[in-house]
């Protein structure tokens, strides 16, 4: 199964691609992903900068997203979902494996 094909399910544990940098912005403005190989580069939100921090290829997306709970007050009820929403356009843009 290619990455493109891949299913990101709540057990799955995914990490940060090698060739992608990550850079925060100031505080509150969350960060930009730099694909070294492509060019190109992706906005995220503090959420989204969180998340990414978390992503070591041990911790599963339920792990993921237990932490992030921790983290941000008033997340959603199905955080799960939207952490595996946001994991899958990182998916599909090669910024995670």
């Amino acid at each position: 199964m290619t990455s493109t094909e891949m299913t990101i399910e709540p057990t799955s544990r995914l990490e940060r691609n090698a060739s992608v940098a990550f850079r925060r912005l100031a505080d509150g403005e969350g960060g930009v992903l730099l694909h070294l190989e492509s060019g190109e580069y992706h906005g995220i939100n503090e959420v989204g900068c969180l998340i990414w921090e978390l992503l070591d290829g041990e911790r599963t997306v339920d792990q993921v997203a237990a932490s992030l709970r921790d983290e941000v007050e008033g997340g959603p009820d199905d955080l799960t979902g939207e952490v595996i929403v946001f994991l899958d356009s990182l998916r599909v843009r090669d910024l995670v494996r």
